[in-house]
């Protein structure tokens, strides 16, 4: 029987492989024909790039797969060149880029060289001159890296002056598209402070100031042209940490690249985004002053017509990673004094009992979890933030008479209070204490800021099912659980596809992420809250992994707790009460003890 599964299976891949052959021969027909033909219109060339498309979606690995991509890369292209469409030009290099990244072949050499020579036509000699040294790299001692080098040498300095964002200026002008007579001015901060103490003789600790420094509107007018609008820089400072974020009027293609200091122009480090289809507001200072440590300022132009180019001009950066948010579409840049691969592995000699926990594994911490990790790298737990999720516009989850903004600012209020009064070396801070809406971004830098040890998002769910009940808790990372990325969809005020996009940036971002830590603590989190409200099993859905823009960019151990279902009539009648919110509060602060105790002791 089994051998006969396995001939089954052979005949259906030579099947396979074997219709392939047939549709990329007759797609390459179908291309030659529209080639020489004057009649054809422009959606003809998109749907022989289409056919190539899914003959390498169709088998990655196979032997027609590189020839397939270039196929498509190539149609796209020729018909940029006939009909002049930029999105046609945009859809070549896209796949003329997972070409050249993904094989080891000479299609996949040569589609460096033509991204470098179209990012040369463009006029983005960075692009151009990335793509050459990444042949170089990937393909060394071969002809193309010989001519690679070559046209390296040839771009190199038109490459240097384009530094300078001196590139010609583009026929929609910013100015056009917002206008304003008065000069641009810092928005005013945002100050986070923490709750008075239910004590009256008592004077709670003050978080010190928290600046957001804003530069722009915030929103702009849609541009006659379509294009995206940039109308707001923000960024969140310290001296070894700082989030920059680009508010854009919607989404849109960008561009990173990294490049090292160039003493010979006088030029320092920096790192620059280029938006696609995107002009800047006239409210944007073209140069924004910021010397804390790590960035000396922020500068924008136009690289080339509708590519509008921000530098940060870096003083101490060693690491940096760029995602898109959405809900409203921003970007988000941080910027770290500490390059990745100097952090310590914090992990190295401390076996986790939650390792590798899948999606919906149940809460397990009946490990010999040791002080360890204190030990080895006297590690301590000294400042903790606690984040209750939404907020003012943003109210959150809303069913059955309950808000979850309310309840999670008082389950917060009340968990802040039973962590100062335990552990009084422990600095504790909220989000924020009162009904005002903080931006997801805003919130994960407020800790990174900080130098917080441990971040905690507190959150109410939701769900179709209205007999869906219990405690789960979330860690940051990919996921192909539809539920867990519904849950993240919520928390995020984002759509499904949003999530798909987040999670391929996500495979970036884990690097920088404390998962194993992170995992570490939602396990404690998680049983402990379970066993404060609830006898039945049933009710402890355990610890899950799920992309929740919360959560990115914490450089500590993240978790974002899920105490309850406010469309399940019976939890949300708990919910009102504020006897159960005490026990949410307790089951999670109980959870965090057990945590200390690993690193602090306590």
């Amino acid at each position: 029987m089994k051998r006969l599964v396995v001939t089954l299976m052979l005949v259906l891949l030579a099947g396979i492989a074997f219709g392939n052959i047939e549709d990329y021969q007759s797609a390459k027909k179908d291309l030659n024909y529209i080639e020489n033909s004057g009649k054809v219109t422009r959606k003809s060339y998109l749907i022989v790039a289409d056919r190539f498309n899914k003959i390498y979606e169709s088998d990655p690995n196979g032997k027609l797969a590189d020839d397939a991509l270039h196929y498509t890369s190539q149609t796209y292209y020729r018909s940029y060149h006939r009909y002049n469409n930029s999105s046609d030009l945009m859809s070549a290099l896209k796949n003329l880029k997972l070409l050249a990244s993904n094989y080891q072949t000479r299609l996949a050499s040569l589609a460096y060289l033509q991204s470098a020579k179209i990012y040369e036509e463009q006029k983005d000699y960075p692009s151009a001159r990335y793509m050459l040294k990444k042949l170089m790299n990937r393909f060394p001692n071969t002809e193309d890296s010989k001519t690679a080098e070559d046209k390296l040498a040839a771009i190199e300095k038109k490459f240097e002056r384009s530094l300078y964002i001196d590139a010609p200026a583009p026929t929609e002008t910013a100015e056009s598209v917002v206008k304003s007579t008065t000069p641009a001015v810092p928005v005013a901060p945002i100050v986070i402070d923490e709750p008075d103490s239910e004590d009256e003789h008592e004077t709670a600790e003050t978080a010190k100031t928290s600046k957001e420094v804003a530069y722009g509107t915030d929103s702009a007018p849609a541009s006659p042209s379509g294009k995206v609008v940039v109308h707001r820089i923000r960024y969140f400072s310290t001296d070894d940490y700082t989030r920059v974020v680009l508010d854009i009027s919607g989404r849109t293609d960008f561009e990173k690249h990294w490049l090292k200091a160039n003493p010979q122009f006088g030029k320092p480090p920096r790192l620059f985004i280029d938006v696609h289809d995107a002009v800047m507001s006239s409210e944007i200072p073209k140069d924004i002053n910021i010397k804390d440590g790590l960035l000396r300022g922020i500068r924008w132009g136009y690289n080339r017509p509708g590519v509008a180019r921000v530098v940060l001009d870096s003083d101490a950066v060693k690491d940096f990673t760029v995602f898109a948010m959405s809900g409203p579409d921003r970007i988000v840049i941080d910027v770290s004094g500490n390059p990745l691969e100097n952090k310590p592995m914090q992990t190295a000699k401390y076996e986790s009992s939650t390792k590798k926990v899948p999606t919906g594994t149940k809460a397990n911490t009946k490990g010999n979890g040791s002080a360890t990790l204190a030990s080895v790298f006297g590690l301590k737990i000294n400042t903790i933030v606690i984040d209750p999720g939404h907020g003012g516009k943003d109210p959150g989850t809303m069913h059955n008479g309950i808000k979850e903004k309310d309840v999670v600012l008082d389950v917060s209020k009340q968990l802040y209070r039973l962590i100062k009064n335990k552990y009084k070396n422990i600095n504790v801070y909220l989000t924020r204490n009162r009904d005002v809406f903080i931006p997801l971004e805003a919130r994960t830098a407020f800790a990174n800021r900080k130098k917080a040890d441990m971040f905690i998002s507190l959150h109410i769910n939701a769900a179709p099912n209205r007999n869906a009940r219990g405690i789960e808790t979330y860690v940051l990372n990919v996921t192909n659980d539809k539920k867990a990325l519904e849950v993240a969809a919520k928390e995020n005020s984002t759509t499904q596809k949003s999530m798909s996009d987040l999670q391929g940036i996500l495979k970036y971002i884990m690097l920088n992420s404390k998962l194993e830590e992170s995992l570490q603590l939602a396990s404690f989190v998680q049983k402990s809250l379970h066993k404060n409200i609830y006898k039945s099993q049933k009710y402890d859905l355990g610890v899950k992994q799920a992309p929740f823009y919360v959560l990115v960019g914490a450089k500590m151990p993240a978790v974002l707790v899920e105490s309850g279902f406010v469309t399940n009539s019976s939890e949300a009648k708990m919910l009102k009460t504020s006897r159960h919110r005490e026990k949410i509060a307790e089951g999670i602060f109980n959870g965090l003890k057990e945590y200390l105790s690993i690193f602090n002791g306590d």
